[in-house]
């Protein structure tokens, strides 16, 4: 799994991670978290960083530190960095999270007006 894909499932963990462990595998990545978390383990250093992550989804260097942690494992693990390869191109398929180039547009909720957009050239004037 190159960087730049362990960049993006770090960083998918740590901005729906809050949703997953709410949800459970109903969430969208829920398969996804719960494969990090069960291989993570209770107590560890890498379980430690996963939770600041979550709680603080925007601190950059939260993610890299997963990404970091996600990598480490990896290496030592390639069952995990196997499975873990496979379920990301699986929501990748399925449309739930993006890979380099894709978009993937998400909203729930109730709104007046919604815009979903990946590049916006100019202004977006309602």
């Amino acid at each position: 799994m190159e960087d730049q894909v362990v960049l993006a499932v770090a960083t998918a963990l740590s901005t729906k991670g809050a949703e997953a462990l709410a949800a459970g595998a109903r969430s969208a990545i829920g398969s996804l978290f719960q494969l990090v978390r069960a291989r993570f383990g209770a107590g560890t250093q890498e379980s430690a960083v996963l939770e600041a992550a979550i709680e603080h989804p925007q601190e950059r260097w939260r993610q890299a530190a997963l990404a970091s942690a996600l990598a480490d494992v990896m290496a030592r693990d390639p069952d995990f960095a196997t499975a873990l390869d496979e379920e990301w191109r699986r929501l990748s398929r399925a449309g739930v999270v993006a890979v380099q180039g894709q978009v993937v547009n998400h909203f729930s909720g109730t709104a007046e007006r919604v815009v979903q957009a990946r590049d916006v050239q100019g202004d977006i004037i309602f």
